[in-house]
């Protein structure tokens, strides 16, 4: 469900002045979080507000607009997004949204964006300060176009995954340090990747005899750190906790 069409700057101003807090019945859609219930009460919303109000980029806060959904899934608790769009142009592959607390993700703040696709998150995270950096630091790319190294070596990731037998569907996620992962539908266990512009440029555990060259980026894969995937949420968080967080 959407809201009106004003922009992040606008609804932080109508936030901070309290206009969102009122009980009627207009507000939650001027608001943009009619998805929700009990809105004024939910811990999840009043944690993807906080976001909403620690953007501080100029070229989000005046070029977007943000909308709020809540998930119930089959199976799993409820969980929240808050999405953002451009307001000229609502399917803009700039466009990007933030999910907390899904029972189906790594960690606790997850971003998901058109630029890297569907198949995997672009940043997880598990705190909201982390998140909130991210995202100002990622407006600069989005003002400018720029494409980050990135994108592309998770397209030649993706690649080799198919080229291993995997379906085209396959999730790959950021590691850091231009190394990525995914899980084989195959055997169900997780497969570490790196992905290098050059050999001379080829991060530490790169296996410069088994790198493979696709889409001009070298790919290889890494022996001896396939492991089974927690099947769970809560155990992968734990798989985690000592990770350093992704580095843009």
């Amino acid at each position: 469900m959407t809201g009106d069409k004003i922009s992040v700057r606008q609804w932080q101003e109508q936030f901070q002045a309290g206009a969102f807090h009122r009980d009627s019945l207009h507000i939650p859609r001027q608001a943009g979080w009619d998805d929700f219930y009990d809105p004024l009460n939910n811990k999840g919303l009043q944690s993807l507000s906080k976001l909403v109000m620690s953007i501080t980029h100029p070229f989000i806060l005046d070029n977007y607009r943000v909308y709020f959904l809540h998930h119930t899934p089959g199976v799993g608790p409820m969980f929240g997004c808050v999405y953002f769009d451009l307001l000229s142009d609502e399917r803009s592959k700039k466009s990007f949204h933030v999910v907390l607390d899904s029972p189906h993700e790594r960690k606790k703040w997850v971003l998901e964006t058109r630029r890297y696709g569907d198949s995997g998150p672009e940043y997880e995270c598990g705190d909201i300060r982390g998140m909130s950096r991210y995202i100002n630091d990622m407006a600069h790319e989005l003002e400018q176009d720029i494409q980050p190294p990135f994108i592309a070596e998770k397209q030649a990731v993706m690649l080799y995954a198919r080229f291993s037998g995997e379906p085209s569907g396959v999730c790959v996620y950021r590691e850091g340090g231009h190394c990525y992962s995914y899980t084989s539908f195959q055997d169900g266990r997780q497969r570490m990747v790196m992905a290098a512009a050059s050999l001379e440029d080829a991060p530490a555990g790169f296996i410069l005899g088994q790198a493979e060259q696709i889409k001009g980026l070298y790919v290889c894969g890494l022996e001896g750190t396939d492991s089974p995937l927690p099947p769970q949420r809560q155990t992968a968080k734990k798989s985690h906790k000592k990770r350093k967080e992704t580095e843009r």
